[in-house]
């Protein structure tokens, strides 16, 4: 950031390919952001920073909102969203992350909407019906180690 290069730094939320593609993204700041995003989405707005530049100088996060029944569909262009955001050199403001914050645990999916009981490997539908996730219970997850040549 300090380099002097031009940057745009994009944080994805949740990866889910079983998300609904083409989706609304919504946009945050100060490492707020909660929900899911479809890797076809992320890739697809990955390109569209490319040749926007209301997105220069500014780290932000995305999730989407699903297009149920057309409701949400995506933006034409980034443009206007991404103009809101602040310059990482502005910096965002404590008040305005936690009222982000706030509004973004609603987009939260699942009917308990706790992150912090969630285990590694859980999903929001898991946690609801009390079910275990792919690694284990909270507190004992064993997460698999994959060896590369």
């Amino acid at each position: 950031r300090n380099c002097g290069t031009e940057y745009t730094i994009f944080r994805p939320g949740g990866l889910n390919d079983k998300w609904p593609k083409n989706s609304r993204p919504v946009f945050s700041q100060g490492d707020v952001a909660v929900g899911r995003i479809n890797r076809e989405d992320v890739a697809s707005i990955l390109v569209d920073l490319l040749v926007t530049p209301e997105a220069t100088g500014k780290t932000f996060e995305g999730v989407s909102v699903a297009n149920s029944d057309g409701y949400y569909p995506p933006a034409e262009s980034l443009s206007v969203a991404l103009d809101r955001l602040v310059l990482d050199k502005d910096g965002v403001s404590e008040e305005v992350a936690r009222a982000t914050y706030a509004i973004m645990q609603q987009l939260l999916p699942g009917e308990k909407q706790a992150a912090a009981e969630l285990a590694m490997g859980q999903t929001y539908e898991q946690l609801d019906k009390e079910e275990v996730g792919r690694l284990g219970k909270k507190g004992t997850e064993e997460a698999p180690l994959v060896k590369t040549s």
